[in-house]
């Protein structure tokens, strides 16, 4: 009898362990990125478009699709939240080009010795770089108006980091090289396309 009894509160301990190592890390959910907030740009043409031509090199550790705003996702959604189209039909094209919307991942050297062990190292470096273009163009598809920027930070994490805690930090640092794009390319909007402004 003592036997069986022991079994069964071998068997459950046993089981609820299990259930331990199996239960999911809690996923959790990042805000949808918006610019709305920063108000319009008006701009005297009759349309605007997007052209992403940055394609991750295929040498290196891109892993900007990782991301849950992917930097270009950024771009795209700043371009068609802030830059509206007010002219009349034929006044031209507002052309953004995303040229780069980059993030590498680049390990970083550990201590492996003795002391290094009981230290917390910064194991992961993440280099974000944008580089976006706005042109003019009029209605027979000539470059009549060019600005540019561009912008890039830097942040590691260190090797105990959680997989939400590095999402979220991810995320963060989007937001804040945003922010530094937002303000060099309004900067330069407002300097050299100031003649299309509405």
């Amino acid at each position: 009898m003592k036997k069986n009894r022991f079994f069964t509160v071998f068997a459950v301990t046993a089981a609820l362990s299990l259930g331990a190592c199996s239960t999911p890390v809690p996923t959790q959910t990042l805000p949808q990125m918006s610019f709305a907030h920063l108000g319009q740009l008006n701009f005297n043409v009759d349309s605007i478009e997007i052209e992403n031509r940055y394609k991750a090199p295929p040498e290196g550790t891109y892993i900007e699709d990782r991301f849950s705003t992917p930097p270009a996702s950024a771009v795209r959604t700043w371009a068609l939240e802030r830059l509206i189209p007010v002219g009349d039909a034929g006044s031209g094209t507002l052309h953004v080009i995303i040229n780069r919307a980059s993030v590498q991942d680049t390990d970083l050297k550990l201590d492996k010795s003795f002391t290094g062990t009981f230290t917390k190292q910064q194991s992961n470096r993440y280099d974000l770089e944008l580089d976006v273009a706005l042109e003019i163009l009029d209605g027979s598809g000539k470059q009549v108006g060019f600005s540019a920027a561009k912008t890039a930070r830097s942040i590691t994490t260190g090797e105990d980091i959680s997989l939400n805690d590095r999402e979220k930090l991810w995320f963060e640092t989007t937001e804040k090289a945003m922010a530094d794009l937002n303000r060099e390319l309004e900067s330069n909007i407002r300097r050299y396309l100031a003649a299309w402004l509405r």
